[in-house]
């Protein structure tokens, strides 16, 4: 099988979603002598944060003068957005040769979109002789297909929350114990802003793989995008405020990549970096007037968040709304309706399925507009701000079909 157009490629690729499992990834990733073990590698794992957190530090790299690969999903607005260097999407033409060099062995050893994308991603480096490389998990982290890596540089867990508790666990100790599964023996883990008792998992588990322990260091918060972090400002693009924390998260890192003698820190290069740091589709104003925003609150604890950077916005708010299949969609609603004008909940096409919005209409007294534009034109003509929130697949499909 060959590949002569990139539409047609992608299409194959997203189709195979089906896993042998992380077992079976293993084994491949074994017989081929682990490609990624050349790579001085970060890997981070979160409920929430992980994407802006691995931004963060990817720009801070770039500020001081490193070539950075990164790997992330979902993908924003195409496939091809998951596998990036210093920010750049992998171009369409490498994408095709190195996934018609690998197609058949893909075919031979069954896996699935987010194996391939590794092993593209590790072809891809390795052919640009990226300086570092940040993997972002894609879902928990002892399973994940990212984790197949036996000797990170770091690893970090940025956040933990209620999410994907049908895989992970009902509580949040076994979402921790999880994504724990990052941590490698003779490593360091760095943890952002957890609960203490999750705090205690995480030290445990670092002792048990005699793996080093570092906590992000509490910072400052200032007036609106500022905040200072071991002594020094810094001013962020974002106005969310809980990219504060995601960004002392990636300085704790920049300063532990420092110390191990990595990299050598510049307070005031990355000081200018995150002024322009933007991660796409996380409080993100993508119109001014009306105000329209986009945020991938798709949990409790990232609609929490989003409703707090919203209260410093006077105006009267639209929120439209639609996610992916298996979460607790009844306290994100309830959340939501309590802090806006109106909700409105849509549909869009997805491989996963929909939340089961005529319930959930039904049972909290909600408007659905099932067709995503008529149901954006509709909070446009009559709010000053519109949110669009939900699961990130939500604002790729939102940002496909409607033209803001």
């Amino acid at each position: 099988m060959q590949f002569k157009k990139i539409d047609e490629a992608l299409v194959w690729i997203m189709q195979r979603r089906k896993a042998q499992g992380f077992a079976h990834f293993s084994e491949v990733i074994e017989d081929l002598g682990h490609p990624e073990k050349d790579f001085k590698l970060i890997h981070v794992a979160g409920t929430n944060g992980k994407g802006s957190c691995v931004t963060y530090i990817r720009d801070g790299l770039m500020a001081l003068g490193y070539k950075v690969g990164t790997l992330q999903s979902p993908h924003y607005k195409t496939h091809l957005d998951r596998i990036r260097i210093n920010g750049v999407d992998i171009d369409e033409r490498s994408f095709l040769d190195i996934l018609n060099e690998k197609v058949d062995f893909f075919i031979d050893h069954d896996l699935n979109m987010f194996e391939m994308d590794y092993l593209i991603m590790c072809e891809y480096f390795k052919r640009e002789k990226v300086d570092l490389v940040i993997t972002e998990v894609g879902m928990g982290g002892r399973l994940d297909s990212t984790n197949v890596v036996r000797h990170p540089l770091l690893t970090i867990i940025v956040t933990i929350g209620h999410d994907h508790m049908e895989v992970l666990g009902d509580t949040l100790e076994d979402i921790t114990y999880e994504k724990c599964g990052i941590i490698k023996d003779e490593s360091a883990v760095l943890v952002g802003d957890l609960d203490s008792d999750l705090k205690d998992i995480v030290k445990e588990e670092a002792k048990r793989h005699n793996a080093r322990y570092i906590e992000t260091l509490p910072y400052i918060d200032l007036l609106d995008r500022s905040f200072i972090y071991r002594d020094h400002i810094y001013d962020l693009y974002s106005y969310a405020k809980y990219q504060k924390h995601n960004a002392s998260v990636a300085l704790e890192a920049l300063y532990y990549l420092d110390e191990i003698e990595m990299i050598k820190m510049d307070e005031d290069k990355i000081y200018e970096a995150f002024k322009k740091t933007i991660w796409q589709g996380r409080f993100e104003i993508i119109k001014e007037e009306p105000l329209v925003i986009i945020d991938g609150a798709h949990n409790i604890e990232g609609t929490k968040a989003l409703i707090s950077s919203l209260a410093d916005i006077d105006l009267p708010k639209g929120i439209l709304f639609s996610a992916i299949k298996g979460k607790e969609y009844d306290k994100m609603l309830r959340l939501l309706k309590d802090n806006a004008d109106e909700v409105v909940l849509t549909t869009f096409d997805s491989p996963k399925g929909l939340m089961d919005i005529e319930k959930e209409s039904t049972e909290l007294d909600i408007k659905v507009i099932k067709d995503m534009k008529e149901a954006y034109d509709y909070l446009y003509g009559r709010y000053s701000c519109i949110v669009v929130c939900g699961s990130l697949y939500f604002l790729s499909a939102f940002n496909e079909v409607v033209k803001v």
